[in-house]
């Protein structure tokens, strides 16, 4: 069973890396969904697969940079998930840009505004696979995920595969671009 970070109610929805789904995408092949009227509850829950993930791509995290990456990666698709903007920012470098399927590039700021606003809302993310290259005090973390999201009012399930540049601040990784593409 992959690593999965959803909802009641909602299935997955691929990482962000994060937030790199713009209207006017095209989602995978899924049926139509209705936005249920009852509130959506202000907590995610987290079931990981008692394999290691990169386990799915052969290559588990040898060392601790890789696992303290790997480990950042999810917690930003958690608070994606769970619209706490306050801890992305912490996650994120000041210069942090996303650059959506699209090909639109959106700043740190920009973005998390709109996940703030609800115009970007992350239901769910679906880790596929993963993996993770250390050089030095950066990082490239390359995931393949099944995103559920609603984007500007747009609701529909995308396989990303996103490219996240992480460096090293102080001892702590923070992503500093993302881009995602789907596969």
């Amino acid at each position: 069973m992959p690593f999965r970070i959803t909802r009641p109610a909602s299935v997955l929805f691929a990482s962000l890396s994060l937030a790199t789904v713009l209207a006017g995408c095209s989602p995978a092949a899924t049926p139509p969904r209705t936005e249920s009227s009852e509130p959506i509850p202000s907590q995610a829950t987290t079931t990981e697969s008692p394999i290691p993930m990169n386990e799915t791509s052969g290559t588990p995290p040898v060392n601790d940079d890789e696992a303290a990456v790997l480990e950042v990666n999810r917690e930003r698709s958690r608070l994606l998930v769970e619209q706490r903007t306050d801890e992305l920012d912490e996650l994120l470098s000041p210069d942090f840009v996303a650059v959506h399927i699209t090909g639109y590039e959106q700043t740190k700021t920009e973005w998390l505004d709109q996940i703030q606003s609800g115009q970007m809302r992350y239901h769910s993310f679906e880790e596929v696979s993963t993996t993770v290259t250390i050089d030095g005090d950066s990082a490239v973390a390359v995931t393949r995920n099944l995103v559920d999201a609603t984007i500007y009012g747009s609701r529909g399930t995308w396989p990303l595969e996103s490219t996240t540049t992480y460096v090293r601040d102080g001892g702590t990784w923070k992503a500093q671009h993302s881009r995602a593409t789907t596969y």
